[in-house]
């Protein structure tokens, strides 16, 4: 029997999904593309945007149209917030949240055995445990995401997460450890380390937090590996965590996304972020004290209401102070479920997508700027694939460089960066 996936959003999304499917291949499903015909279709969904509510809908009819006869099974953020809606999608024959996935294969199992449906969503917010799903392996991946928190504590007024998510549960280091030296047993040179809310790991244990974690991960886990911070808040860049980072360097990428999410203070006060400018701007210039050339990348969301013509210059103006190596912009989406929902002031859509369109264009400035400060200089790149003789591959500080050279997938290789470009930079094997 044929298994496949579909995930949407974010890379926890990806690591779960990875994980579930895990389970079927061990139990003796192959692995299928998610575009053919195969027996059980999982679609892991997202709900961050009511875009992303729709995109969820839309791949999951076509999983039902693909073969009307498949078990298609429902988890994640959308399946969370909204059951009903995907319930009321004929042809969905099992659906969870975001807790009990790890009983999505015995669901299905029983569905082809009985050809009834099952439904498993809780209340979210009374779940108080981590759910310990595992990954032994990556399906055609170079670069392995492990897992190690779960949810939010810090309901900005715009986001559905923590209600999607439940409060901050951490993985036991013990698991992240032994995870992370499977895959570094099987040849895994980078692990990204990724969560909810990544770095408020351990903020529900009693004198352990993630600094400690990077520590213990950098002392137990053998063989030569990288570690890149999937993302971080600027609150939990703390004097403990540099140093952490800073005596283990060889260890960690140059590389930190730190959320930015609006670039005017009084935007930060509506979206109930717990900065300003200055306290980010601060962090920003302490890790390049410590850490020359680091990569610093963010997220924005343009046209949050009550933002004014002002706030938006306040951003463009932040954005080239700043000079981030690379910005996710996106518009706002107003969400039912937060606080923001009502909030006075709505940005009409066509000013927001001016704004979106123009902050693109001021990234794709910076964003080049940066990389041109890396031509004549030498990076350490993983191969993720080679294509008609050129390679391709991300470095430390999440450049993507093309080169011709005989190397194969998964090959850590020393790179000069010879022409700069955005997205993708040209470069010769040393």
């Amino acid at each position: 029997m044929k298994v496949s996936y579909h995930s949407l959003g974010c890379k926890v999304n990806l690591y779960e999904s990875e994980a579930i499917v895990n389970q079927f291949i061990d139990n003796g499903f192959e692995l299928g593309d998610f575009n053919d015909e195969c027996d059980v279709y999982i679609i892991n969904t997202c709900s961050v945007t009511s875009v992303s509510d729709a995109k969820s809908r839309k791949i999951i009819r076509q999983a039902i149209k693909r073969n009307d006869n498949a078990v298609v099974a429902v988890m994640g953020c959308y399946a969370q917030l909204k059951p009903e809606d995907i319930k009321g999608i004929e042809g969905v024959d099992v659906l969870v949240g975001t807790n009990n996935r790890h009983l999505l294969y015995p669901l299905v199992m029983k569905t082809i055995e009985s050809k009834h449906g099952n439904t498993i969503v809780e209340d979210i917010l009374s779940v108080k445990e981590y759910e310990e799903v595992k990954i032994n392996r990556y399906n055609n991946k170079t670069r392995g995401f492990v897992k190690i928190q779960d949810g939010c504590d810090n309901y900005c007024s715009y986001c559905t997460i923590p209600y999607a998510r439940g409060h901050v549960r951490s993985r036991k280091k013990e698991d992240v450890i032994s995870e992370i030296q499977i895959l570094a047993a099987h040849g895994m040179k980078e692990i990204i380390l990724t969560g909810i809310n990544t770095a408020s790991y351990g903020s529900d244990f009693d004198g352990y937090d993630f600094a400690d974690l990077l520590e213990d991960i950098v002392k137990k886990v053998k063989g030569k590996i990288r570690l890149r911070i999937s993302s971080i808040e600027v609150t939990e860049i703390t004097d403990k965590l540099i140093k952490v980072i800073k005596d283990n360097e060889e260890y960690f990428c140059r590389h930190f996304h730190i959320p930015l999410q609006g670039g005017a203070d009084s935007t930060l006060k509506r979206m109930y972020r717990k900065y300003n400018l200055d306290f980010y701007k601060n962090k920003i210039n302490l890790l390049r004290q410590y850490f020359p050339n680091v990569n610093i990348t963010t997220d924005i969301m343009v046209g949050f209401s009550g933002e004014t013509d002002q706030d938006y210059n306040d951003t463009l103006d932040f954005v080239r102070n700043i000079q981030f190596g690379d910005i996710h912009v996106f518009p706002y989406s107003r969400r039912p479920e937060t606080k923001a929902y009502n909030f006075p002031d709505i940005v009409n859509n066509v000013t927001k997508q001016f704004r979106v369109n123009k902050l693109i264009n001021v990234n794709e400035i910076e964003a080049l700027k940066y990389r041109e400060s890396f031509v004549g200089k030498t990076v350490d790149v993983i191969i993720e694939k080679v294509q008609d003789n050129i390679a391709f591959g991300h470095s430390s500080e999440y450049l993507e460089v093309k080169f011709t050279g005989d190397v194969k997938q998964n090959d850590l290789v020393k790179v000069e960066i010879i022409e700069a470009g955005y997205p993708l930079s040209k470069g010769v094997l040393v």
